[in-house]
C-alpha cells in the first residue's frame, strides 16, 4: 500500500497507507488483518524482540510508526497476561514472517518470550521490563539462526535504564549489542539511511551507547539531547 502516483525528471508524489485492518473481538479472543503495527519492543531506543516492525530512533521527523502487512491472533490468558500469532505473508521466503509471542508479569516485571521464523532466519528472544528503585529497567535478546547459507548467525541484545526526577528531568542511557556488527569504522553516517534496518541489524557496529537528557520546558515544549557513540 505504497506507491508512487505522478512523476517527473526531478520530482515525485509518493503516497502511503499507514493503518488499514479489520479487527474481530470475542471474549478473550482478538484477530486482526491488514495494515497494523506489531509492537513487540519494550526498549525506547533499540528494540531486537521487534522483527515486524523495525523502528529507526533516526526517523524522528515521523511520528507515526511504521506497519506491517499481516494476520494477528491474539488470546488473552489473564489480566496481564497474553499469547499471541502473527503471520506476515510475502512475495518470498526473504519477505515472508512468522512468530508467536507470550507475555506475563511476575512481581513488577513484565516478561516476555518470542519464537518463530523471519525471513532465512530461525529466531528465539525474550524481553522483560520492570523498575529498580524507581528506575525504569528494560531489555530484550533475540538469537537468530540461519536455515541457509544465505544468512549469518546473529544475536542482538539491547538494555536501558531511564529515570525521571522531581524537577521533571529525565536521563536514559542504553546499550546495544550485534555479534555480527563491525569493531571498527562501521559507516559513519550511513546508519541514518540505513536501507537494510531489521531487528538483526539495528546498527552496522558491534556496541552502540546511547545517552538522553530531557525536560519539560512548558506543558507543550521541551528540550531534549541525545547522541549514540560506538565504543
Amino acid at each position: 500500500m505504497s506507491w508512487i502516483s505522478a512523476q517527473g525528471n526531478n520530482w515525485f508524489v509518493h503516497s502511503m497507507t499507514d493503518r488499514a485492518y479489520l479487527d474481530y473481538s470475542s471474549g478473550k479472543w482478538q484477530i486482526r488483518a491488514g495494515r497494523q503495527r506489531v509492537n513487540w519492543g519494550v526498549n525506547l531506543v533499540w528494540n531486537p524482540n521487534d522483527i515486524f516492525n523495525t523502528f529507526s530512533y533516526f526517523d524522528f521527523d515521523y511520528e507515526e510508526r511504521p506497519g506491517t502487512d499481516a494476520v494477528r491472533v491474539q488470546y488473552y490468558t489473564g489480566t496481564t497476561s497474553s499469547a499471541e500469532l502473527v503471520y506476515k505473508p510475502g512475495h518470498d521466503s526473504i519477505q515472508t514472517s512468522m512468530a508467536g509471542m507470550f507475555r506475563f508479569s511476575d512481581g513488577d516485571y513484565d516478561f516476555q518470550f518470542i519464537g518463530g521464523q523471519a525471513g532465512n532466519d530461525w529466531v528465539l528472544g525474550a524481553g522483560w521490563s520492570g523498575d529498580i528503585r524507581g528506575a525504569g529497567f528494560r531489555g530484550e535478546l533475540t538469537h537468530f539462526e540461519p536455515q541457509n547459507k544465505s544468512s549469518k548467525r546473529t544475536t542482538v541484545a539491547s538494555v536501558s535504564a531511564d529515570y525521571t526526577f522531581s524537577n521533571s528531568w529525565f536521563i536514559h542511557t542504553s546499550l546495544l549489542y550485534n555479534s555480527f556488527g563491525k569493531t571498527g569504522k562501521a559507516g559513519g553516517l550511513n546508519v541514518l539511511f540505513n536501507p537494510d534496518l531489521s531487528a538483526k541489524q539495528l546498527s552496522f557496529a558491534r556496541y552502540s551507547l546511547f545517552g538522553q537528557v530531557s525536560k519539560p520546558i512548558t506543558p507543550l515544549f521541551s528540550g531534549s539531547l541525545s547522541g549514540i557513540i560506538n565504543p
